[in-house]
């Protein structure tokens, strides 16, 4: 039988290399045409606040939401790197200049942050993914940063209280793209996933 980390790790490099293929103009392309389209989805414009992330590398660009957002209005929330790999939040206000290197190629904004439970005050949370399967179990960089957070949010809901809406911003071509067998049980599922040519919707995180 294969071994799922070794599947998982196969998964993780030709969706990296998918990525790089892409090209730096064709990457700009689809990321404007995403965050237009997720900026008009109805649970995104109601929200009053909303974590999100600043981008790394390859992913898609999230720096025309997070403006789009501050000019709304909206409070924004980034993550804050912490040395076991957890996140913690600060508000973001929109000022590029002041965010600093939070360890591991991240950026977050300096100062007071709010704790890593901040982010279940938020109505969305925009996550990155490398690819998510047809059920929105998503693959991540590895870091398992983003699973805890994601677990925090289930956790949250089975006491009660209201889950945030989850979505994994993507690449065409990476929305239910993962297969199942790169799947670990760790691993945390989405309510929902971006592209530039549709927004997916799942029945429940995983």
């Amino acid at each position: 039988m294969p071994d799922e980390s070794d599947e998982k790790a196969t998964a993780r490099s030709r969706f990296v290399n998918n990525r790089r293929a892409l090209g730096n103009r064709e990457r700009a392309r689809q990321s404007a045409l995403a965050v237009r389209r997720l900026l008009a989805e109805p649970l995104l414009t109601s929200a009053k606040t909303v974590a999100a992330y600043w981008p790394l590398g390859t992913e898609p660009d999230t720096r025309a939401l997070l403006e789009a957002l501050v000019a709304r209005g909206t409070e924004v929330l980034l993550p804050v790197l912490l040395p076991d790999r957890d996140l913690d939040w600060a508000r973001y206000a929109g000022d590029p200049a002041g965010l600093v290197d939070t360890g591991a190629g991240t950026l977050g904004p300096g100062g007071r942050t709010l704790g890593v439970e901040a982010v279940l005050g938020a109505q969305v949370v925009v996550v990155p993914a490398l690819a998510v399967t047809p059920m929105g179990v998503r693959l991540g960089r590895g870091g398992g940063s983003y699973d805890r957070v994601l677990a925090r949010i289930a956790s949250a809901a089975a006491g009660g209280l209201a889950m945030p809406w989850t979505c994994a911003l993507l690449y065409d071509g990476e929305a239910g793209a993962l297969e199942s067998g790169a799947v670990e049980a760790h691993d945390r599922g989405v309510h929902a996933a971006c592209t530039a040519t549709r927004l997916v919707e799942f029945h429940s995180p995983g």
